[in-house]
């Protein structure tokens, strides 16, 4: 009996249900739903239960994702899940799935917070490792010859090119400086010109009869009226940089040159001319005269010229970095400068009486003797200069320039000095004054003159490594006023103030004293050639 019953309410509860279904296929979509607690049922043909909050279905692509989350399978639209939690929604025709709350989105390295929006059909798979976001910084800087502003390397550049804020160096398998790069050296090998100064007629030949005076028709100049150090003379130059800090804005520049000193002798005998003579003009005659130093059947004799020269200089400067590129970079800089020309002359002759000799000419009781004259010049620059300094590269050729203008003052001195020492047929005598160089201009004379100190060069160079490299160049520069001793002889002179020169009596004195001492300055310049080699450390 109970199972008659058990079977008489399966049956009633499957008649039920058939009709409820059949009144739903026949109710419209519209149908209030009916709340059980937080869940509607909704009596519709599509789903059976649902979330509170009915929704339109999303379009493709608008649903946030969270790092691990799956999207769900097929063409089917994830629906906006409940803002309390995690919800469960039903799909007809495949098992219900359970998806969580949406966490922060996230975006490619780099970009947090960036939303990814995933549409269409996506496959279902494990869930996508994310690690953390990768932080952007600024572009990559290329390494550095020169320390300075640092510029972003060239498109396709790679770490075997040199570049910095200032240029662009060289590439290739040298590699690259390492290190703050704030200390060059530099050395040069010099070859420089020296103006030489003009000098009197200080020495001549001639046949007997023309006694070796300037203006006869036998006379021959052999020394004198044509400058001297025309020749190119060797030296070197020592320079350094240092810069303060690895911007290389401020810096210290100093540098030393010299040519070393030169004294090429001029000497001859009466062996190879008969006839040796110092001309001079007689000023208190007014004739051109001269002295004999050695004549046939009178006396045999030499004589010799030595001319010297000597300069050197020095400076110190403060340097700022104005301006650079990738090809090449300008310099300021400004300081002290110092120089130093100093150059001089000493005419010696010597001579013997020949036995037997006319006593009527010269000394008549002189045996032999010499006679020297000497005049020599120093003058010390010390100025403020000012300049710009530059170079131009182009791979691993190099071209440097620099120009200063400098300006100040000259301390100039001339010395002269003149000696006799003459043996007599009663001893030996010593007197001061020879022929050119007499008590009225033997001293030290001294002044000084406001003068300026241009000087301009440049190199071209090639980069052996990195770190080293050499050049060639030429300097010019010009110092507009020095003392040369070639101004300041005096070749007027008055015979009666000669030591040891017959005079007759008849010959007039002079009311002014010759020699004078002028004191006459002039200009000098210095050129040349250079070869160097730079270290960058």
């Amino acid at each position: 009996m109970r199972r008659i019953r058990t079977v008489a309410v399966g049956i009633s509860l499957a008649a039920a249900s058939q009709l409820g279904f059949a009144q739903d296929a026949a109710r419209p979509a519209t149908t209030p739903a009916a709340s059980i607690g937080r869940i509607q049922v909704i009596e519709g043909p599509v789903t059976r239960a649902q979330a509170t909050d009915p929704m339109k279905v999303p379009a493709p692509g608008s649903i946030p994702m969270t790092p691990g989350a799956q999207p769900p399978a097929g063409n089917l639209q994830m629906p906006r899940p409940l803002p309390q939690g995690p919800g469960v929604t039903e799909f007809r025709g495949q098992p219900g799935t359970a998806y969580p709350a949406p966490a922060a989105t996230f975006g490619p390295p780099g970009y947090p917070g960036a939303p990814i929006a995933y549409g269409g059909p996506m496959p279902v798979g494990p869930p996508v490792a994310v690690g953390p976001p990768v932080a952007v910084g600024p572009p990559v800087m290329a390494p550095s010859v020169f320390p300075g502003e640092p510029v972003a390397a060239p498109p396709g550049a790679t770490g075997g090119g040199l570049f910095s804020g200032r240029h662009k160096l060289f590439s290739g398998a040298y590699g690259t400086l390492s290190g703050p790069n704030k200390f060059q050296v530099e050395a040069d090998f010099l070859l420089w010109y020296v103006r030489g100064g003009q000098y009197p007629p200080l020495v001549t030949t001639s046949a007997p009869s023309s006694l070796g005076i300037i203006g006869q028709p036998t006379t021959q100049l052999l020394y004198g009226n044509e400058p001297f150090s025309d020749n190119l003379q060797a030296g070197a130059k020592f320079g350094a940089v240092y810069w303060f800090g690895n911007q290389r804005t401020w810096g210290l520049d100093a540098s030393l040159f010299f040519l070393a000193r030169r004294n090429t002798e001029f000497a001859t005998n009466t062996g190879e001319y008969p006839l040796l003579a110092r001309p001079f003009n007689n000023v208190n005659q007014g004739i051109p005269f001269s002295e004999i130093v050695g004549a046939p059947g009178l006396a045999t004799g030499s004589i010799s010229v030595i001319p010297e020269t000597y300069t050197w200089g020095a400076e110190v400067n403060a340097r700022r970095h104005l301006t650079s590129s990738e090809c090449g970079s300008i310099d300021m800089f400004a300081g002290y400068r110092y120089m130093v020309f100093n150059e001089g002359i000493t005419i010696t002759e010597s001579f013997a009486r020949t036995p037997n000799s006319p006593l009527s000419i010269g000394v008549p009781n002189a045996l032999f003797g010499t006679v020297s004259d000497s005049f020599r010049t120093e003058n010390d620059f010390h100025g403020s200069q000012f300049g710009l300094t530059g170079e131009f590269r182009r791979g691993r050729w190099y071209t440097s320039w620099r120009a200063s203008m400098a300006i100040g003052v000259v301390n100039q001195s001339l010395q002269v000095a003149g000696v006799q020492n003459i043996q007599l047929n009663t001893g030996p005598v010593a007197v001061n004054g020879g022929l050119l160089a007499l008590p009225s201009n033997i001293g030290v004379f001294e002044q000084q003159k406001v003068a300026f100190l241009p000087e301009v060069g440049f190199k071209v160079g090639y980069h052996l490594t990195p770190r080293l490299r050499v050049a060639a160049g030429y300097n010019f520069m010009y110092l507009s006023s020095v003392l040369r001793p070639g101004d300041n002889i005096d070749p007027n002179l008055d015979v009666r103030r000669i030591p040891n020169f017959p005079v007759s009596p008849l010959v007039p004195a002079v009311g002014g004293i010759r020699p004078a001492v002028n004191l006459k300055d002039s200009g000098v310049f210095v050129q040349g050639i250079s070869f160097s080699v730079q270290w960058t450390f």
